[in-house]
């Protein structure tokens, strides 16, 4: 997933997280981190109420550092609670572990990468002397190049610890500069020009290219109508819909698309009906995720990530999809395309 955040010691840019296993050598070290998982869940908690009766964030920080025990962690917890500050009330379901980034510290000064596949983690004590604990960690083969940039980092980088299905999982948030470095995806290269406008729904992706006159060059669709039956596991319709998306923007960028046009979020709207199958897809289908998936592919391959309103591009998609011998989906595809490149045109910001 993709985000913008400030950090401190950095300005604001462009974050990826990327996950890995956590692995404990013995069962008194993992009993230590899943003890410090469940204060700093609490300590959340605690910053949520702090937050709620409008205490100033200097003043949370100390009281829970008082519990936590550690001033960094503490401030990770306020950080997590304002991510909740619109909800009326904040009872989390699972312990958690968050250290936030800070550059003077090798990157991060409670969660720090030693090796490739080795962690520190810092366990608070209340007398002050910390405890660093040597726990086991897990990526990918692809993710690798991107952890050792995290050893003695002089930029920040975030990590949480997770429990899931019993299992600790290490979520690593990373500069998307970093990841983009050590990314072997095709590239964006100056002769791109062309636009590809999509179209997701939940069991198909429509992809439609034009130039720089409008003309359609190239239409793509992928079809996966069997991740909205019943039964078909979460994750790997996930995994499918993500293939999916990738091998559509590579697609693109081999036949020198430079913008991708995507539906503007605020305007996507999902309602239950009154169909079953229906509203299982909908279920399925997460816009939000999907689409910051498809903008760090773009920005992993040098393209440039647009989001247009679709307001009313359903409603003319239908009688154009006629004249052009398309389906629906292909023509809204099409519509987003073209309403992006006659934006363009109109603010005279086309290259010539």
């Amino acid at each position: 997933m993709v985000h913008r955040r400030g950090q401190s010691n950095s300005e604001e840019k462009d974050y990826v997280v990327i996950k890995g296993r956590l692995e404990f050598p013995d069962i008194a070290v993992k009993a230590k981190v899943f003890y410090t998982m469940r204060l700093f869940k609490e300590a959340v908690e605690r910053s949520f109420v702090l937050l709620k009766k409008g205490l100033k964030e200097k003043e949370i920080v100390k009281r829970v550092t008082r519990y936590m025990s550690n001033a960094h962690y503490a401030y990770s917890a306020l950080q997590r609670a304002k991510m909740y500050k619109n909800q009326s009330k904040l009872r989390l379901r699972k312990p958690q572990l968050y250290s936030i980034g800070k550059a003077c510290e090798n990157g991060n000064r409670n969660i720090r990468f030693v090796s490739t596949d080795k962690v520190l983690i810092k366990m608070p004590h209340a007398n002050g002397k910390h405890e660093w604990v040597e726990c086991k960690a897990k990526f990918g083969k692809k993710h690798i190049p991107v952890i050792e940039e995290l050893i003695n980092a002089d930029f920040p980088y975030s990590v949480a610890i997770v429990l899931n299905n019993s299992k600790f999982y290490l979520h690593v948030t990373v500069p998307l500069e970093i990841v983009i470095k050590h990314d072997n995806h095709p590239k964006v290269t100056e002769r791109n020009r062309y636009i590809a406008g999509f179209d997701l729904n939940s069991d198909r992706i429509n992809m439609v290219i034009i130039n720089e006159h409008g003309d359609i060059l190239d239409v793509k669709n992928k079809h996966f109508p069997e991740i909205t039956q019943p039964g078909f596991p979460k994750d790997k319709a996930r995994d499918i819909i993500l293939k999916t998306l990738s091998e559509l923007i590579d697609y693109a960028v081999y036949h020198n698309v430079r913008h991708f046009v995507f539906e503007k979020l605020a305007n996507v709207k999902r309602k239950k009906t009154t169909d079953e199958n229906a509203n299982r897809k909908i279920a399925r289908f997460s816009y939000r995720i999907l689409l910051n998936h498809a903008k760090v592919m773009v920005k992993k391959r040098g393209g440039i990530f647009v989001q247009v309103n679709p307001a009313y591009a359903s409603i003319d998609a239908i009688p154009l999809s006629k004249r052009l011998g398309l389906d629906v989906h292909t023509t809204s595809a099409y519509l987003l395309a073209l309403r992006y490149l006659n934006l363009r045109i109109l603010t005279n910001a086309y290259e010539k």
